[in-house]
């Protein structure tokens, strides 16, 4: 299951932690109200100079900091909206929302582990913070810790029970844990929920075509691609299915589009010259491989195939180097393949 859509973690879409209410001095309440009314309307410059002038107004509104470390945040300045974020939690420690954005904050910088104290603790200061919910889980989720996620998820779903990206993430969870058929339950209602949702409709589609449903999964990709287009995740699970269907064309279709999408999509590249390989087409996925093989020079698959290529086009001892640098090395699918294949080779013909 591809997860290059499902694990990012969901940003807020406007400020955080309402209109400074816990601020004493009317003046700065109402300066970051004015900035939180110009963040929300995209005027991110007019916002921060609002909220600035709210702390130099009162230094201690709780809700002033936060929204300015948000609008760092967005803008990438990571360290000075986590100093905001410790300057509210000071003021405020109870502060869930920014907990959370701390948490966000965190996250961005790769350190997983501090992200998920922090959204523990902005539900423990507040179990109806649907954004730290959402994104515990999905930071569990994408760190594979899949009970956590699920355990998670449902009780995320005790604040928000209507939060299709919640189900979402729930579905996956358990999915994850190999349980395909109370997945497609849970996916399905992420997409009655969601119904607008490339996302929610493509692991609905993976999943399906997991447990071998391969005419609802058929659906639900297609659902997804309608939906996004330049989804090459979704089209490239589409691509799957069809050939497990046996619409070679379709999908020979469906990997091109991929490919004009995103030249470099690897595993789109190596399936058209497998099938090409497969109509004795021997150049023409010798070509395909090549630049396979240049983008992922560690692509076990492409590096089998391509030994082959060259093997059926009479490049024998180009073809057996790659075979036998392949067969040493100690797991996966194709070295198993590629040890088989000089073994057959290497046998006595009677």
């Amino acid at each position: 299951m591809e997860s290059g859509t499902t694990f990012s973690l969901t940003g807020s879409q406007k400020p955080n932690g309402g209109a400074g209410m816990n601020s004493h001095n009317s003046g700065s309440r109402e300066a970051s109200d004015r900035g939180a009314r110009l963040h929300l309307d995209g005027d991110l410059e007019g916002a921060k100079a609002e909220y600035r002038a709210a702390l130099e107004l009162d230094p201690d509104n709780a809700t002033a900091h936060n929204n300015l470390g948000f609008l760092l945040a967005q803008e990438g300045q990571l360290e000075e909206a986590i100093a905001h974020y410790h300057r509210a939690l000071e003021i405020d420690p109870r502060k869930s929302m920014a907990m959370a954005n701390m948490g966000l904050a965190c996250a961005a910088q790769g350190e997983d582990e501090s992200a998920i104290d922090w959204l523990r603790r902005a539900v423990d200061a507040n179990s109806a913070n649907t954004l730290a919910w959402d994104n515990l889980s999905r930071l569990l989720l994408k760190m594979d810790r899949l009970t956590e996620a699920e355990a998670a998820a449902r009780l995320a779903l005790e604040a928000a029970p209507h939060e299709g990206r919640i189900v979402l993430t729930l579905g996956l969870a358990v999915a994850g844990q190999q349980r395909l058929t109370e997945a497609v339950e849970i996916l399905k209602r992420a997409v009655e929920l969601e119904p607008g949702s490339a996302s929610a409709w493509e692991q609905l589609g993976v999943v399906l075509w997991l447990r071998q449903d391969f005419g609802s999964a058929f659906d639900a990709l297609g659902r997804s691609v309608k939906l996004a287009p330049r989804n090459v995740s979704a089209r490239y699970h589409l691509a799957l299915v069809l050939l497990t269907r046996g619409a070679q064309q379709d999908a020979v279709s469906e990997l091109s589009t991929i490919l004009a999408i995103e030249p470099g999509h690897v595993p789109a590249q190596v399936d058209l010259a497998v099938l090409s390989l497969s109509a004795g087409q021997w150049q023409a996925a010798l070509d395909r491989l090549d630049i396979a093989v240049q983008l992922d020079p560690e692509n076990q698959r492409g590096r089998y195939y391509r030994a082959l290529a060259l093997d059926q086009l009479g490049r024998k001892e180009e073809a057996t180097a790659l075979m036998e640098a392949l067969a040493s090395e100690a797991t996966g699918k194709y070295p198993e393949r590629a040890r088989t294949y000089i073994a057959d080779r290497d046998k006595p013909v009677n």
